[in-house]
Formats: C-alpha cells, structure tokens, sequence
C-alpha cells in the first residue's frame, strides 16, 4: 500500500527471530517492575524529618517539587524517590570532603588543595540562597553525613558501589605530550616493578572495556601487550601519584568510600585497604614517591603555573567542581577533573588548564568577555550597570565587590586595583582578581607568540554594493558594481570601535568597479584575507586570498581549479571562513560525484560546504546535503558552524549547524522549527564570550534581513510557548536587536564578533519593515548588552554588509571528533566509504528527529525499526520543476522536489530500542520510523501528516563510526540538561555516571543491519 510515496507496506508477517529472541530478555527495563517501598524506612523515620525542617519547610518549599515538575536547583526532597534522583548531591566528589547537599546547607570546609608550590589551604565559599541550614556541629550533619558516607541508601545500609566489568582490554597507547613510547622510563627500577607487581593488577582489577580500557578515561589503560603500551600504563599510573602517595588519585579513587577512599565512576576497586592488591599498588606508589621528587612537569610556563597554583584553587572554593556542575560526567565544554579529596595528578591539572583556557577571550582585553568570568558575572537581564555576565545555573560567583552607594554593580578590572593576585591570601583574595590576572598573563603570552595582533582591533573589511533584494541563497545572482573596502580601525577602552578612512581593494585584486564581491574573512592570526568576487553573470565566483593590507591578491589556484560549469551550472566558490590552523573551508556548487546539481527547495544551484587542505594541495568535500550548506564561520575550538536550508513536504527552516573539520557529527546548532518564534537562522558566528549570534527572521525576508539574536548555548533550547508561570526554566535566547522582525524599526544582517564584547552588524536603522523594496545597510556596532546601535561606516547610497574585523585571535588548534562528544561518540575511518551508525535508544532518537522542546519525550511502544531513504537530486538538466512534474509536491510553503530511494529493507531494532547500521557515507538521507515487521508508521501527534519521515536530511561522513541517541535510562543525565528529561520534569534532570562507562553497549552492539551491502531500492517520488 502506497501513502503519499511513502511505504506503508508491504505487510510482514513476522519479525525477524533475533528480535524475538531479545524481547524475551530481562534487559528490557518495560518488563521489569522495581519491589515497591516499604511503607516506612530507615530514610522516612530519620533522613526524611531532617531534610523537611532544614531544607523544604524551612526553605518555603524551595526543594518541593510544583506543578511543572520543577524545584530548586532541580532538587526536589520530600520523598526518598525524589532526592535518589540527584545521587549526585549526596556522594562526597572530586575535592570536597562531604556531597554538595552538605557543603551547600552547611558550615564552609577546609581544604588542602595540590598545587605546583605544595598544597594550598582554602576555606570553601560555597553559596546557597537560604544560608546555613544544617550546622556542621549539628547531630543533623552528623546524621546525614554518616547515611551518605555508608551509600544514602534507603535503609540506611552501607552499600558498595559495584558494577560488573563489560569487555576486554584495548591495545594502542595513549597520547599526553609529555610521553614518548620510545623512551625508555627515567626510573628503571621502579618500571620494573610495575611490570612485574602492578600491571597485573590493573590487567586483572581496571582494564575492562567499560572502565580504564576505554580511551575516554583519563587514566586509561592498554592491554599492555607490547612495550609501549607497558611504558603508557608505567607514565599514567605514576601520573596519578602525588606526595604522600596513599592520598593520590591512584590509591584513593578505587578505594570504597567508607575505607576513605573518593569518589570513582567505576564501581569500589578495594573494599578495604587489606586487600592484598591494595597493598602491593601502595607499596609501589610509596617507593616511587620517595624516588622521584617534583611535579613530573619540569619546567612550566608562567600561564599554567598561576593557573595551578591560583586559578584552580578558587575553581575549588566556589564550588564549581560538583559531580553536576562541571565534572566529566557534565558532557559539555568545561568538564574539570576533581581529582580526589584535594590531590589533583599531573594529568588532571593539564586538562583544567587546557579547558578553562578555552574559556578565556584572549584577543579582548577585558577578560569579562571571557565565557570563564562572564558566565560568573550578572547577566545584563538583571539591569546591573554595565553588566556582561551570562546567565549560569550556578549564579554569579565572581560578583565579590558588594554594592556601590546602595546600587549593585558588576565586577570589573578597576576593581583589582591595589589586590595582590598573584601571592595574596586565597581565602581573602577576590576570586575575580586571580581569574583576570591570569588572563592578562596568558594574553601577554598570546601577543608574544605573535598569535595577537599588536591592537587589539587593526582595521575592518565590508562590502560596499547596489542595494539588492537577494537572500543568503540567491548567490548565484550576478550583483555588479561592489567593492571590497578597507578602513583602519582602533578599539577604544570602553570597547567601542571607531573606523577612520575606506579604499577599495578591487584594483589590486584585478577586479574592476563592476564586479560582484562577496563575503571576506580574516585568518586567525589576523596576516590574511579571503572573499569571493566575479566580474560578469556568465563566470563563476571565485575564492580570492590577500596579505591583510590588501597586497598579494589573486585568485586561489587549488581551491578555484576545474571547469567553470557543471550539468550546465556554474560551479561557484564562494563564502570563505579560515581555520585556525590555516584551512580553508568555503561553499561550492561543484557537486557530488555526479556533478553539480539544484536544490529540491527552489531549483537554484546547490552549494556544499569544502575544505583546502594545504598539506597535500588538495580539497575535501565537507557537506553531501541537497539543500545549500552556506556562510561557514569557526567555533574558538575549530568547529565549523554554518547555516542550512531544510525544505521537505510540509516543513521549511533555515537552521544552524555544527560540523568538525574532519567531517564527523554533522549536528543541530540552534533553530527549534516555528518553536522558537522564527524559521530562518542565518549568518550565525561564534563571539568572544562563545555565545552565539545569528540574522532571526522568516521566510520571505527581503535582502536577508531580519534581527540579530544571541543564544547562550549551553542553556538549552528556546520554546516561545513556555508557560512564563515557570519560574525555574531558562530561555536561552535573546533578541538585543529586534528591529522590524518585532514590530519596531530597523532591519539587521551580517553579524559579526568584535574583542571589547561588541557585534559588527550591517544596520539599516529606518526601515519599519522586511518585505518589499531593498534595503540599504551601513556598518554599525551593536552593544548586546544594552542594545544600541550606532553606525560607524558606509556609504549613504550603498549598501555596506559582510563587515569583518581584521584581529588576531588564540589558536587553540582544531577539534577532532572523538569518544566524548555530546553526540555519544564518533570518529573517522581514513579511507573508508562506508558509515556505521549505532543508535542506541531509536524510539528516544525519533522524539528528536520532529521535536526539539522541554516537554517530554513521550516514547512510541510501536516503533520497532528503520528505513534508511537516501534524497535524490534532479536529475542533470533539470531547470524547473516544470521538467520532472512526477518528483514534485505542493505545500504551505510553494513546491518541493522529492526523489528517494530506499537502502536494504529496514533496521528491526533490539528489545532495548538499538540498532547498528552500515549504511552509505557521504550521502543525504532521511530516516523512516517502522514497527517490528518493517511497516511505516503514521503521524499521530498532530506535528506533521502522512508517513513518519524525518523532515531535515541528515549525513554521515565516509568513514564515520558514530553512536546517536543515548539510552533512555542515561539520557537525562547526558542529554536532559539541553534537551530537558524524557518525561519533561526538570527533577529528572541530573547527571548519571554510567554515561562514562556504559554509554555505548546495548543489545545491538555486537550485531550489525548491513543495508549498504544490501543496495538500493528503485527511486520514488512523493
């Protein structure tokens, strides 16, 4: 039976047998019911009283849960099933001496806390709304103190924790810049007697493939097969030892709690330090200690010594290294390692460092740009003069400087005048202070590797040209008469930016005045220039490069090498955006393999995104989508982000996308459909602060106008119809600049990130409306703190867009996709042509694939499979929708073009909801929802009609090994902090560190759908 070209049928009569087999499993969480409670336990009789009269009725009813399921700080504690949800609150983790309930509601605690000079002792300032509500003398504290130590279980028991190793060793060492595999170890007595007493142990005790045999952990361990792998698993081991040794991560985190020891995401090692491998792994560390004094670092430089030996310490007091603030198991951009009860290893200490660095805006020279101190500040909501801060679940921490003349303020360098940062009391010492004097350390450093440019702003470069009506996807429209322009510009104290000066760059490009020039962009160091210019409908745009100055332009040989069309389309390249590390990735219409092609969505040229690759000359094809992949621009961390055009029957958007540059997980960046109020993102950059800004408009908007919104990403997702009644939940969007798209005057595009914490936009202030005639824009700052903007270039009879700065920002190298993404994990085969695909929890996946808000994911007992349907282009010579009338539907939003062909049969899933798959890489696919026998299940929820097909084509890389999804019973702890939880309660939010160790394993992990190998079916139209 056909629907709407979509299979319903044909009927099958039975699923496959391995299907069956897996649902008689006791795996599947639906056939098992937990024992009810008791009706009264050691928790309602002594735990329960004291949580009531010290943090619920006390508190006003700060941790009750209210009607839309959420409470303080997603901490809800009436009932032992409530409070068991956040088990993180209650395990005493990382640094800190008891869990974070106590450390919130108690006295402060001292700490000894390792640094490169010794340990430094700190009192903790660990704020809470209510103040101290359980006293550290109390019999309360006591009580709770000893029920958590023993394992908070419900009857009060002590409990281990112990989970059951899952898979083998891995063989390969691992990397640390400071290990060499062909080194022998400078100490060869003692790696002898790790070989012959300790590698065993860790053979035998730690090497399972869902505990240190993954390459996740930071202390990971080889098999240890070989000699290098030996001399891996010697280097980390003694990474983890600190003076004396019985209190370094090594001893402490595998020893069970109520034995002293600390927290560890695998299960308790050594239940108590007797046991003979305990002993013979003490006795090791304590000979190896007494041998080899120092950090293992030798010599350091000033950036990371400060940090170690004033940054992390406040890092610790303020409280920010809690199991659901920002430790590994967090799964976002500062994952920092809390080390074990003060002691932090070598390898602990680099990787703090080496985050908390990516968060500091380095080419500004206010460090309140910096997501680290920003993000600790007051939120410009608040209406706090001159405020920058971020909004942060955890509260402005770094907001240490009281009130002026009764009138809150916020933080800022001024403040630090006269205070000793660099050697002042840690306990005295404003925490702000040591943070902004490490950045000027480090940005020091910056400017002298030649990395910043010496002003911080030394020009900008924009486009001067006839006002147009054209959108972002209407490249291919020749638009004579435009110029590259240059001015000089300085950055002021205040962070304005004044512009003196404009020449034309087209002369000494070879460009006359009426050629078409598009999009420029600076490199990273701020020495290059690179757009895209034309000088006759009839040519192609090409890729021209230049010295920063203008100087050295000309076309770029490898990039714009090839026929000039393709199937009758101009092979335009175009939209340029550098990489850090010298890269080039821009748009190009030159097609797949078969050449170029048009866009489903309106029959215009299609553009993917590539890259240049300097090393080896060549360039590599990024993106595979039918619709335009357009205005590339990188992430601080060398992701690239762009915009998408999504187009399917029934469904339009303009969104944001993620990529890494070696093309694995192609990921939503930000654009919900109509939830969040708009359906096109376009020209989305990363600012200093690692916000992101973006055009917000809809479809029809003339000459890619609209208002320019900022979305704080690690928020999560906006939803424009939440209910404002909820107090605890947190938009991540805002709209500094409106304009027209609101209802007010002014139209926006081109946005762009300045140092100093302000935005280059294109700004047409007059124009009250986005439809109609062109609009004409000049160059203009926009303050997203207070929304003003004001015009700083341009030329009255223009219009002057795609302004960019010319600076030079830090280098932090290129993000390589690996095991802890967001995403589950990927990687990248070289060479490989093929994708595997390991979707852990599918029913979980396809709430995502329609729906994207806080409102519950509610699970469809009758999803049982996949199909894989690959988009099919039109075909070559296709120039209207006139020529292929059979591939075309009609819809709210005009005509789309729709060829598909399905891959293999379908992917039944496990009893678990998983499924792995190889499939194409390299290809647009969208994905089909089936029951266990295969049939294409319908729409039943009102979000779209006909069969559930995915509506955004999807790809995976050649080569790419990825995991989606994540299992139900993790996902709220991996994914619900983004995503809100499966059943959209914010309680259920919180952090599970099973994440860490059995993420990936699922009843499909050893069995393999191989729909590539089976083909593809016969092409099918709407």
């Amino acid at each position: 039976m056909q629907v709407a070209g979509g299979r319903i049928g044909p009927m099958r009569t039975t699923a496959r047998l391995r299907a069956l087999v897996a649902l008689a499993l006791p795996l599947v969480a639906a056939a098992c019911e937990d024992e009810p409670p008791p009706q009264s336990s050691y928790f309602d009789e002594n735990i329960s009283p004291v949580l009531n009269a010290g943090c619920v009725q006390q508190t006003t009813g700060c941790h009750l849960v209210d009607s839309f399921g959420t409470a303080a700080g997603n901490l809800a504690m009436s009932t032992f099933d409530e409070l068991a949800r956040r088990r993180d609150v209650l395990t005493p983790y990382g640094p800190y001496p008891v869990g974070l309930l106590l450390m919130k509601a108690g006295d402060p605690a001292n700490l000894g806390v390792e640094t490169l000079e010794g340990p430094a002792m700190i009192t903790t300032d660990i704020r809470h709304n209510a103040g101290i509500t359980v006293a550290l003398g109390s019999s309360a504290f006591a009580l709770l103190k000893r029920w958590m130590q023993d394992g908070a279980a419900r009857t009060g028991a002590v409990t281990l924790d112990e989970r059951p190793a899952v898979g083998g060793c891995r063989n390969g060492v691992g990397t640390n810049p400071r290990f060499d595999p062909s080194a022998p170890p400078d100490d060869p007595a003692s790696y002898a007697r790790f070989v012959e007493q300790v590698q065993p142990i860790l053979s035998a005790r730690c090497s399972a493939a869902n505990c240190h045999g993954s390459t996740i952990a930071d202390f990971y361990v080889t098999c240890g097969d070989d000699e290098a792998e030996l001399r891996w698993n010697y280097f980390v081991s003694v990474a983890h030892l600190e003076s004396p040794a019985s209190t370094s991560e090594l001893l402490r985190r595998p020893l069970a709690g109520p034995a002293g020891g600390a927290f560890h995401e695998g299960s308790d090692v050594f239940e108590t330090t007797n046991d003979p491998d305990y002993q013979t792994l003490l006795s090791f560390a304590e000979d190896y200690v007494s041998r080899n004094a120092g950090s293992g670092f030798g010599e350091v430089e000033p950036g990371f010594a400060f940090f170690v030996n004033r940054v992390q310490p406040v890092l610790v007091r303020r409280g920010c290294m809690f199991l659901n603030c920002h430790s590994p198991s967090m799964f976002h951009d500062l994952r920092l390692r809390g080390g074990a009860g003060g002691s932090f290893s070598s390898i602990a200490m680099e990787r703090n460092y080496e985050m908390s660095l990516a968060m500091l805006a380095l080419e500004s020279p206010d460090p309140n740009d910096s997501r680290l101190v920003a993000k600790n500040l007051y939120p410009a909501a608040l209406g706090v003069p001159g405020a920058k801060g971020l909004l942060h679940r955890g509260g402005a921490l770094l907001e240490e400087f009281g009130t002026g003349g009764g009138v809150l303020r916020s933080a800022t360098v001024a403040d630090c005048e006269g205070v000793d940062a660099d050697a002042g009391d840690l306990n005295t010492t404003p925490g702000y202070c040591i943070i902004a004097r490490w950045h000027a350390i480090e940005r020091e450093a910056a400017i002298a590797r030649g990395e910043l440019t010496s002003e911080p702003v030394e020009g900008i470069l924009w486009v001067s040209r006839p006002p147009d009506a054209d959108t972002l996807q209407e490249f291919d429209t020749f638009r004579g008469g435009a110029s590259l322009m240059l001015a000089s510009a300085t950055l002021g104290a205040d962070g304005a930016l004044s512009v003196s000066g404009g020449n034309s760059l087209n002369g000494g490009c070879g460009l006359g005045d009426g050629a078409d020039v598009r999009n420029p962009a600076v490199s990273w160091d701020g020495s290059r220039i690179a757009f895209a210019a034309r000088e006759s409908a009839s040519a192609p745009l090409r890729v021209y490069v230049a010295n920063a100055d203008g100087s050295g332009c000309a076309p770029h040989d490898t990039i714009n090498v090839g026929d000039a069309s393709s199937n009758g389309i101009l092979v335009h390249n175009f939209d340029p955006a550098f990489a850090p590390d010298g890269r080039i990735v821009f748009a190009s219409t030159r097609g797949n393999a078969d050449g170029a092609t048009r866009t489903p969505a309106g029959m215009l040229p299609n553009a993917n995104l590539y890259v240049f690759e300097p090393e080896g000359n060549r360039v590599r094809q990024l993106t595979f989508l039918l619709n335009q992949e357009l205005a590339p621009s990188f992430m601080a961390d060398g992701r690239v982000i762009f915009t998408t055009e999504k187009r399917a029957p029934g469904f339009y958007q303009l969104a944001g996308r993620r990529q890494n540059l070696d093309g694995g997980d192609y990921h939503p960046l930000f654009g919900q459909r109509q939830s969040i109020g708009f359906n096109q993102l376009t020209e989305v950059v990363e600012l200093p602060n690692r916000n992101l800004a973006f055009v917000a408009s809809d479809r029809g908007a003339v000459s890619g106008a609209g208002a320019i919104g900022i979305t704080n990403r690690s928020i999560g997702p906006d939803q424009s119809n939440r209910d404002p009644a909820d107090r605890f939940y947190y938009s991540s969007f805002d709209m500094p600049a409106p304009g027209a798209f609101m209802g007010g005057s002014g139209a926006f595009r081109s946005p762009a990130p300045l140092p100093g914490g302000r935005v280059l936009v294109s700004c047409a202030s007059g124009a009250s409306s986005l439809s109609g005639a062109p609009i004409s824009f000049d160059v203009c700052e926009l303050d997203p703190t207070t929304g003003a903007v004001r015009t700083i270039a341009g030329d009255g009879g223009a219009s002057d867009v795609e302004a960019v700065a010319i600076y030079g920002r830090p280098n932090r190298g290129v993000f390589v996709s690996r095991q802890d993404e967001a995403n589950a994990h990927t990687r990248v085969v070289p060479g490989e042509q093929d994708a595997i695909v390991h979707v852990q929890d599918f029913p979980l996946l396809e709430t995502l694939l329609f729906a994207n808000t806080r409102e519950g994911r509610p699970l469809d007992p009758a999803v049982g499979g996949v199909g894989v349907l690959e988009s099919m282009p039109p075909q070559p010579g296709t120039d209207s929708f006139d020529d292929e009338r059979a591939f075309v539907t009609s819809d709210d939003f005009g005509e789309v073009y729709v060829r598909r062909r399905r891959w293999g049969d379908y992917a039944p899933l496990a009893a678990d909801g998983s499924v792995r798959m190889r499939i194409p890489g390299g290809v647009p696919f969208v994905l089909e929802v089936t029951n266990a026998d295969g049939d294409v299940l319908p729409f039943t929820d009102g979000t779209f009609e006909g069969p559930r097909v995915q509506r955004e084509e999807m790809q995976f890389y050649p080569g790419e090994r990825a995991n989606q999804s994540m299992r139900r019973t993790l996902f709220n702890g991996l994914c619900g902090g983004c995503h809100g939880s499966v059943t959209g309660r914010e309680t259920d939010v919180a952090v599970n560190v099973d994440i860490l160790t059995s993420a990936s394993r699922s009843l499909s992990s050893d069995d393999l759908e191989d729909l590539l190998s089976a083909g593809p079916g016969d092409p099918f139209g709407p």
